[in-house]
């Protein structure tokens, strides 16, 4: 190319571009991707579903904040000194899906994700598998102090669409299933899972036994030293990222496992803090539980809960809670349907309101497979798809005027390069009516 796009300078690499894997074209092309990603997607054999907005070219303000980190001043967090709110999707698979026979997903999918996320003028995507990823062959981790570099092509990847995309990520390191792989590698067998583990305490070597913590903290140190192969900046460095939870749902109410230790979480974050200090930190517990001393844990700066169904009053508890110790309040996960529980959009007036309350991110999000021409399954019951039909088409809507409402406009995203899986328009349509 004779020029280079505006993409290029923003994408401030912090070493030789030698040194580094080039990146795919369509970082470079700002309207898109190489045809050979999109043209075969969309194709005469199938209508694509959703229709995206047509790409723009960055504003300003997009490009600055691709370099500027998140930070918190009291209960509010703040990005180019403006508030700044969360709001998107959890997006658990951008760097190893199991609903596609465990698997790396393919650039497409996750670009096809990321223009949904800024179409719906998401900010955030929780992405738990860019961090929680040990014990399977094609994990971060797969055997103790064993790293798969390969694994990180795709961590690598999503974290470069992520930052062309304006979007912010937040990174679990753990959950309560993973947690239990640590336990395994040091000799602790058991049986079953979640409510039918035997012995029913098992979860607690996780945080009591200085030999698994120990270890969890060299997954951590050399997870976030890790040097990002597109653009050069390290993990701990990167202000794509917004901050790392120190788990996924640990008190994992289900399984009466109860919060995690008021001492293993200060430990961890204070190692964060020591790696990554432009970084925040999420307790990653699940709730909130004032009598156990989570709330004293100083270097944490946003606590939160999820919500299976919605529940105004709990919301409000946990807010009052985490004001009285100044710091931020995130509902991490919660059921997106109104299909019980407090109606959606009454809580979501009700928390835009407050500010101590940064905002929401729903469980959660999944998008077309390879061809367009269908969605990949999950079947949890909670999966939103963009535009998929009405009911998706009606809930999205709320989501985006939530998400639009926190931010006055302002923080979410205002770039949307071409998608994965674009709609066909008028030429396509002759086509296939010829």
């Amino acid at each position: 190319m004779a020029v280079l796009p505006l993409v290029v300078a923003a994408l401030s690499l912090t070493a030789s571009v030698l040194a580094l894997k080039p990146p795919p074209l369509d970082v470079f092309r700002r309207t898109g991707f190489p045809d050979t990603l999109v043209q075969a997607r969309a194709t005469k054999k199938c209508t694509v579903n959703a229709t995206y907005p047509t790409p723009t070219l960055p504003s300003l303000y997009d490009l600055l904040k691709r370099d500027a980190f998140v930070t918190r001043k009291s209960t509010e967090l703040f990005l180019l000194n403006e508030p700044f709110r969360v709001v998107g999707p959890n997006i658990y698979w951008l760097g190893l899906d199991e609903n596609v026979g465990i698997a790396y997903p393919s650039k497409s999918r996750v670009l096809d994700a990321m223009a949904a996320v800024s179409a719906m003028r998401g900010t955030v995507i929780r992405a738990h598998t860019l961090g929680a990823s040990i014990g399977h062959p094609l994990s971060i981790m797969p055997a103790l102090d064993v790293w798969n570099e390969d694994a990180y092509e795709a961590i690598d990847f999503a974290v470069l669409a992520a930052r062309v995309y304006g979007i912010k990520l937040l990174i679990p390191l753990t959950d309560n299933v993973s947690k239990y792989q640590f336990v395994q590698w040091h000799g602790h067998n058991f049986s079953g899972v979640g409510a039918s583990i035997t012995p029913e305490d098992v979860g607690a070597y996780f945080y009591n036994t200085t030999a698994i913590v120990d270890s969890f903290k060299r997954f951590i140190e050399g997870h976030l030293n890790h040097v990002n192969q597109y653009t050069g900046i390290a993990l701990k460095d990167d202000p794509t990222i917004i901050g790392w939870e120190t788990g996924n749902e640990l008190s994992a109410v289900r399984f009466r496992d109860g919060p995690a230790p008021a001492e293993w979480t200060r430990d961890i974050a204070r190692l964060i803090k020591r790696l990554a200090p432009k970084h925040i930190i999420f307790d990653g517990t699940y709730g909130i539980y004032p009598d156990t001393g989570q709330l004293d844990v100083n270097e944490v700066d946003v606590f939160s809960d999820h919500f299976y169904p919605l529940d105004a009053t709990r919301f409000r508890s946990g807010l009052v809670e985490t004001e009285a110790v100044d710091r931020v309040y995130l509902v991490g996960e919660f059921d997106w349907r109104g299909k019980s529980g407090t109606d959606v959009e009454t809580f979501f007036r009700d928390l835009e309101a407050q500010r101590g309350a940064t905002g929401t991110l729903y469980w959660s999000m999944f998008g077309h497979s390879d061809d367009c021409c269908s969605y990949v399954e999950h079947d949890d019951g909670f999966s939103f798809y963009y535009k998929r039909d009405d009911f998706y088409h009606a809930r999205g809507d709320i989501l985006t005027a939530h998400a639009a409402r926190l931010n006055n406009g302002r923080a979410a995203p205002e770039i949307l390069p071409q998608v994965a899986c674009p709609s066909l328009g008028a030429v396509g349509l002759m086509e296939q009516l010829l």
